[in-house]
């Protein structure tokens, strides 16, 4: 079973464990920390410079969601060892 737990720790059958830790503005402003997830990807948007691909989840949805955005916005990311 997929997605947070009542603590607010994101639990995943795949071995990815997510926290809901919201986003940063480019004014310096956190949003929605408990609610959302955000991870930035190493995919750059072709359609607008200064954009880059992310994934979010919700805290009620059971899906992943991918979409490009301004990169001067904080968002979390996700580090894999080899």
């Amino acid at each position: 079973m997929s997605g947070w737990n009542s603590d607010g720790n994101g639990t995943d059958d795949h071995g990815f464990s997510a926290l809901p830790g919201g986003r940063c503005g480019s004014d310096g402003g956190f949003n929605d920390v408990g609610d959302f997830g955000y991870w930035w990807s190493t995919r750059e948007s072709k359609d607008f410079d200064g954009n880059a691909y992310y994934r979010y989840m919700l805290q009620t949805a059971n899906s992943v969601i991918s979409n490009d955005y301004d990169k001067s916005y904080l968002f979390s990311v996700r580090c894999l060892q080899d």
